[in-house]
């Protein structure tokens, strides 16, 4: 239910604590979801934009996972 809202138009506190009630997390660990949602899906649009990014990024990945 929140996951395309914040996306779009952020949560502010209220939300942010109805989402640490409802599941019993701390109001912390649900910014900390918020902003780690944020930047993958950033990450998503950036490949989604630009395909050649794709190819690059495994390749990163691969490196990275070898190292």
């Amino acid at each position: 239910m929140y996951a395309p809202a914040n996306r779009y138009h952020g949560l502010d506190d209220t939300q942010m604590g109805l989402i640490a009630t409802l599941t019993g997390a701390s109001y912390d660990t649900v910014r900390a979801a918020h902003k780690a949602d944020l930047a993958a899906w950033s990450r998503e649009r950036q490949l989604r934009d630009h395909p050649d990014l794709a190819v690059l990024d495994a390749d990163l990945d691969r490196i990275r996972h070898r190292i």
